[in-house]
């Protein structure tokens, strides 16, 4: 069993992977969001997604109830809204989101799906929610913002 944290941290962060933000409504009807990178298509036949989430993440007491979740895939200028769904920097405004098919997607992203809880599996300090995709769309061909070591851009070259 490995127990240096900071080295499987270290190892886990050289694996280049997309950022997306996940968004579902509270009962108040206030948004509430997560940064997730590790997120991927899961299925094509049926159309399925899935994240992982930290346990003691809020985000998880709503999909749990909710299941109906907004993806945002974020462009590469988005890091302040990156930091702002991980609590790293709060901005100083309040994001911009877009209602698009009954979820909130955060303006600016390059794709998005709105999708519905189908199961939620209970695996060491995170739970991982398979989703079945609703809908989904392309917004832009802006260049995606990559998490590698840190926040990283597409080199055009």
């Amino acid at each position: 069993m490995i127990n240096d944290i900071k080295k499987l941290k270290e190892v886990a962060g050289s694996f280049p992977t997309g950022v997306t933000v996940v968004t579902i409504k509270k009962p108040s009807g206030d948004i509430h969001g997560m940064t997730a990178s590790s997120f991927l298509s899961l299925s094509l036949n049926p159309p399925m997604i899935l994240f992982s989430v930290k346990k003691e993440n809020e985000i998880l007491r709503f999909i749990e109830k909710d299941k109906i979740m907004g993806i945002s895939i974020l462009s590469e200028d988005m890091m302040d809204e990156s930091n702002h769904f991980s609590n790293l920097k709060l901005m100083k405004e309040p994001p911009v989101f877009l209602d698009e098919d009954k979820v909130k997607i955060l303006k600016g992203s390059i794709a998005w799906y709105s999708v519905l809880v189908s199961k939620i599996y209970d695996e060491g300090d995170h739970k991982i929610i398979i989703c079945k995709i609703e809908n989904l769309d392309v917004k832009s061909n802006e260049r995606p913002l990559i998490y590698y070591r840190g926040y990283s851009k597409i080199n055009s070259e």
